[in-house]
Order: C-alpha cells, then structure tokens, then sequence
C-alpha cells in the first residue's frame, strides 16, 4: 500500500495539494480493493477533493466507502461534517467544522483549505456586499475582528462608521477599449434618439 500512495506522501510532502485528489483516484483505480482496507487515507481522500472544489467526487467517496470504516473513523465523520456544511454554502459555520483535530496527515491539507477558503469568503464579500459589520465579516472568516480588520485593510477596505466599506476592485481598461466602450454608448444614444 505505501508504495501505491507514495505520490501522495510526496505531493502533501511537497504541498502540492491540488494533486492529491487525483494521486488518490488513480491509486483507487489500480487497485480497487486498498479502497475498501482501514488502511486507506479516506479522511484524506475526502479532504482533497473538497481542497480541488470537487464537492461532487468528495460525496461520493464517502458514499462508497464502507459503513464500518466510516463508523470507526472521527476524522472521516469530521471531514463529512466539513463537506456538508460547505454543500449547502453554510460559510459561518464551516470553520467550526474545520476546528476538528485533524491528524498529522490532513493537518497540512486543512490548513490549506482554510487559507483558500478565506480567500474565497473575501472574495465573495467583495461582490456581495458594499459594507459589512466587521462582526459579519469576521464570522464568515472564521477569525476575531481584529484578523478580519487586518484582512480588510489588506485589500484596501475603509473602516468608517462602524462598518467595512468594501470596493470592488476598479476593472481595468485597455487603451483600445475606452475609446470602443465611447463608441458604443454614442451608438446607443443614437438608436434610442431614432426609437423616440
């Protein structure tokens, strides 16, 4: 068995974690039945797919790994508990599924994961919200006010008030296309005066 998951000891070794997914998927294929062994990193497999935002694969590798193993396993409960919580977009809650105490194999995956998945959150604040409590923003980063004011302020976000002025990002324009976009514009006015 090391020798069939040795590219994912070296790809967690080496953090490259997008590939631990696929490493474990074809270890699963050349031998379908390390799958069904206690053996198996199945917390893990469930783990990566969630990291490849592979929701779908991650399901399923919990739905085909036997009950025994999965009754047996806290870390593989906790990493289903992670993954249902992301699968109906629970983001406040996620971080408590994440405080689990994962083992020495996922810890490293996980901490990725968190970082990526913050990442995410501001992101998604970013296009949702034009401020936010830093209460608010604080949950859905699974971090103190104190964290998600410094996190804020790394992406240029004002505090005022008692909220977070969050600012879309300006989009930036070619010099070809600030004369096309006037073009455009003069071209709707010019229909819209003969529609009238």
């Amino acid at each position: 068995m090391d020798a069939l998951l040795a590219p994912v000891t070296a790809a967690m070794q080496d953090g490259r974690f997008d590939e631990v997914a696929t490493s474990l998927d074809e270890a699963e294929l050349h031998d379908p039945s390390a799958f069904s062994m206690e053996r198996w990193p199945h917390a893990l497999h469930l783990l990566a797919h969630i990291y490849a935002a592979r929701l779908e694969d991650a399901r399923f590798v919990y739905k085909r790994t036997p009950d025994p193993i999965k009754q047996a396993s806290p870390e593989l409960q906790a990493a289903f508990a992670l993954l249902q919580r992301l699968w109906v977009k629970d983001y406040q809650h996620i971080w408590t599924a994440m405080q689990y105490g994962w083992s020495a194999q996922t810890q490293p995956l996980v901490a990725a994961l968190a970082q990526q998945t913050r990442v995410q959150m501001l992101d998604l604040v970013e296009r949702a919200y034009d401020s936010i409590s830093p209460t608010k923003l604080a949950a859905l980063l699974g971090c103190t006010e104190a964290e998600a004011a410094q996190a804020a302020a790394e992406r240029g976000w004002q505090t005022t008030g008692g909220l977070v002025d969050v600012k879309p990002p300006q989009p930036t324009v070619r010099p070809g296309e600030a004369a096309a976009q006037r073009s455009l514009q003069r071209l709707a006015e010019y229909v819209v005066h003969l529609e009238t």
